[in-house]
């Protein structure tokens, strides 16, 4: 069977986005490179996994068995085969803002009190790479629910408008929750939490763009494809001189999540998320204080420049 982990990864891509360009652009391959990738696989396996009469290609049910099948077996297969590291070094993942002080901290304790080495890795993916294998454990954010996963909840911060300077939206102190409903959001499809259908059915946003990361997100914002939406802190590390960052009143809470694998974790993988929990300053965190971007209300960056 001339099948090999690629076709493997290609394939599991591909059942999560349901959408060949979307996958394509994910993995960094051509459309054409993973058609042929899936065509090889469906070859060997002698049926096809994918419907591809509509728009969207939809997964058939073996299409579907093999994507439940893989879900939990590629990343251990991978993880088998991966080079060894040093035992000791821990991986720790995040996609969109690393929480600067509390991760910081955290790391710091482990690798002097425990002497545990850890490496800090961005991942372009909804699990920062957890769920492949290629990190121990993971800063996510967003609400993990994965039974493969032990999740802790590490803290809960304020929601921030990001808006273009020539927006209409630009001239306001604060923007409602129900405001960015009527508007265009950019959303980002890989890493990104929140969509439409988290504001109420009469102030449902349309997608203005649909981005890969937090640089695109932020581009895409300050050339007026519609509103952006972050967390205070990762709306803190990202100033840009084309975008204010404006107070959300009305929204739900951004909620970080400390995650790693139930099965074979890490050792020192509940230790760490111990020390996140303790917060910043050796306190058990929760609702997250000085956060940077409006936590006092305000504005992020003056209206002049």
């Amino acid at each position: 069977m001339d099948i090999g982990l690629r076709h493997l990864r290609y394939f599991l891509v591909l059942a999560e986005e349901q959408h060949f360009t979307w996958a394509a652009d994910r993995l960094g391959v051509s459309q054409p490179t993973l058609s042929r990738h899936i065509r090889r696989l469906e070859d060997v396996l002698g049926r096809p996994l994918l419907d591809r009469s509509t728009r969207h290609p939809r997964l058939t049910e073996e299409g579907s068995r093999l994507r439940a099948e893989l879900q939990l077996l590629l990343p251990r297969l991978e993880t088998a085969l991966r080079p060894a590291e040093p035992q000791s070094t821990l991986r720790l993942g995040y996609a969109w803002g690393f929480p600067l002080r509390l991760g910081r901290r955290a790391q710091a304790t482990l690798e002097e009190r425990y002497l545990v080495p850890v490496r800090v890795v961005r991942r372009e993916d909804r699990t920062a790479g957890l769920r492949e294998g290629s990190v121990d454990a993971a800063l996510l954010w967003g609400t993990v629910r994965d039974p493969r996963m032990v999740t802790t909840e590490i803290l809960r911060e304020p929601y921030i408008a990001a808006v273009s300077r020539r927006s209409t939206l630009a001239t306001r102190e604060r923007v409602g929750w129900r405001d960015v409903g009527r508007r265009c959001l950019v959303v980002d499809t890989v890493s990104g939490t929140l969509t439409p259908g988290d504001w109420p059915a009469d102030a449902t946003p349309e997608i203005g763009e649909e981005t890969a990361n937090i640089e695109e997100y932020l581009h895409a914002v300050a050339a007026r494809r519609g509103v952006g939406v972050l967390p205070a802190s990762v709306a803190a590390q990202h100033p840009d001189p084309d975008i204010l960052y404006l107070p959300l009143t009305g929204a739900p809470e951004a909620v970080l999540t400390y995650a790693y694998p139930r099965a074979d974790p890490h050792p020192y993988a509940a230790t760490l998320g111990s020390v996140l929990r303790q917060g910043p300053d050796g306190e058990r965190s929760g609702r997250v204080r000085g956060a940077g971007a409006g936590d006092r209300g305000g504005k992020v960056g003056s209206r002049r420049g």
